[in-house]
């Protein structure tokens, strides 16, 4: 994908024709491209998009035709005009809909988990549980398409804010599906809304080439992505994987630093992929919404959420958290309201126990912390706290299966610390001193220009874009340099799938 060689041709060869081609003729531009895309990761993977593309457009219009009738009709009933109950056909479009789409992700999610896990794989004729392998970014286009429905039933629509029409709907099938399959969040989001994609959509017959500004600030997102992903989370990757999966031999202190590595490596391969997905699109005039806001950088479980995966965040707390009623039903309902939205974050980030532990753990530090603020007090060392609280939850997201995130734990605890043995651990990693200066360069890299953007409140190309074009060229000399001297590609590498490919 995006750190496929074959991924700069086919960005030239889409940057060329979107610019080239007429400019009415730009929408459909970007959707042939996220349709080849998306054939390119996964050919299968293209009925799926193009049904859920469909039934999202024909059930948004469906849903603002049965509200438009709903409010034509009206009666007087004791000098007051009141609204009849002719919605529902509307509700229940959205209501099967939306069952339809959670039923078809909860299917490919827990089918091959539920098969492999009781055995029923081999009851099966041949081929069918392998054919039920999630196809690429199904849970990312799902959520924007029940975001999407469920506003237009609420008759949230951009168009209205903008000006641009008065429906609660987009009408042409093109930017709908645009809307869902835009390739460079296709694979691993953000998950964005309607209302800010859309408008934009529109907007692209006044998108030139040649701005400056705009392509310099494409690049520089770009560059500081590839550094995180293949410079800093593919090298921690390969000493990740070993300590995972030789937990046993290792004393406290490599599990430990195995933790403290995969809790930089998920940040810097998401985040990484975030940020290549935000250039990509400000090269097309698409501003795609941050994705990540320095989220070590937090002081509280609370805090953390709101700096992590944001948009999933968000889109948890407006379509789940709030329709059960969030905090307004007293603390014991916003307790349990609290567990059941990281319930259901765990359940979408993979089939599995550990990922119920996961975000159940979430959970949890989210209800104790509301507990403790309750009682008006404050929570001491906020920041080293939520860190390694954060880390100790990543154990069960990365592990393989419950039983396995545990035995790891209790390597951590009762393992105890060999030093004598450290040469023979860092040559089962395969790891020299330079190899080892290099990875922790790396993360120390990370967290200083993490904590710098915290306290400029801004994102790290934003910063590189308001230097003086020396210091400006000389960031990019110097990502351009790590990226081709230490990045991890190459003949003889594999890179890394990103990680959230897969949920």
């Amino acid at each position: 994908m995006f750190v496929s060689m074959m991924f700069p041709v086919f960005l030239g060869i889409t940057v060329t024709v979107f610019f080239v081609l007429p400019v009415k003729w730009r929408p459909a531009v970007l959707l042939s491209a996220s349709g080849f895309f998306c054939a390119w990761a996964d050919v299968r993977a293209l009925a799926v998009l193009a049904l859920v593309c469909v039934c999202t457009w024909r059930a948004g219009l469906i849903i603002e035709g049965r509200q438009k009738k709903a409010c034509g009709e009206r009666k007087r009933e004791n000098g007051e005009e009141k609204r009849k109950k002719t919605d529902r056909p509307g509700r229940v479009c959205l209501v099967v809909t939306v069952c339809l789409e959670l039923l078809a992700l909860c299917g490919y999610k827990y089918v091959p988990y539920l098969c492999g896990r009781f055995g029923w794989t081999q009851r099966l004729p041949q081929g069918i549980v392998e054919s039920l392998a999630m196809p690429v970014g199904l849970s990312f286009y799902v959520f924007q398409s029940i975001g999407y429905l469920v506003d237009a039933y609420r008759g949230k629509n951009a168009a209205e804010k903008s000006g641009v029409e008065k429906s609660n709907v987009e009408k042409s099938f093109i930017h709908v599906a645009c809307y869902l399959a835009y390739f460079p969040r296709l694979v691993s989001g953000p998950i964005e809304r309607a209302q800010d994609f859309l408008p934009q959509l529109k907007g692209l017959k006044d998108v030139r080439f040649f701005d400056r500004g705009r392509l310099s600030t494409a690049f520089t997102y770009m560059l500081w992505g590839y550094f995180m992903k293949m410079v800093v989370a593919d090298r921690l990757a390969v000493t990740v994987n070993q300590i995972f999966q030789s937990a046993s031999v290792f004393d406290s202190f490599w599990l430990f630093m195995g933790m403290i590595f995969y809790t930089i490596q998920i940040y810097c391969d998401f985040a990484g992929y975030s940020y290549i997905a935000i250039g990509c699109s400000w090269i097309f005039g698409i501003r795609l919404p941050q994705n990540f806001r320095a989220p070590y950088c937090a002081d509280s479980i609370t805090d953390f959420w709101r700096r992590w995966h944001v948009s999933l965040s968000f889109w948890l707390r407006d379509y789940l958290y709030i329709p059960l009623g969030g905090n307004r039903r007293g603390f014991a309902r916003k307790c349990v309201n609290t567990m059941i939205v990281f319930l259901v974050c765990g359940m979408w980030h993979g089939a599995g126990i550990h990922f119920l532990a996961w975000g159940l753990l979430h959970g949890l530090y989210s209800v104790v912390e509301a507990a403790w603020r309750r009682k008006g007090r404050q929570i001491k060392g906020g920041r080293p706290l939520t860190f390694l609280a954060v880390a100790f939850a990543w154990i069960f997201f990365r592990a393989d299966s419950l039983g396995e995130a545990l035995r790891y734990v209790a390597g951590m605890l009762t393992a105890g610390v060999h030093p004598q043995m450290w040469g023979q651990y860092m040559e089962l990693l395969g790891l020299s001193a330079v190899e080892f200066a290099v990875i922790l360069t790396g993360i120390l890299v990370i967290l200083l220009a993490d904590e710098l953007c915290n306290k400029r409140k801004l994102h790290l190309p934003t910063l590189v874009q308001r230097r003086e074009n020396a210091g400006r060229y000389l960031v990019f000399y110097m990502l351009i340099v790590a990226i081709f001297i230490f990045g991890m590609y190459g003949p003889g590498y594999h890179a890394e799938q990103f990680i959230y490919m897969q949920f």
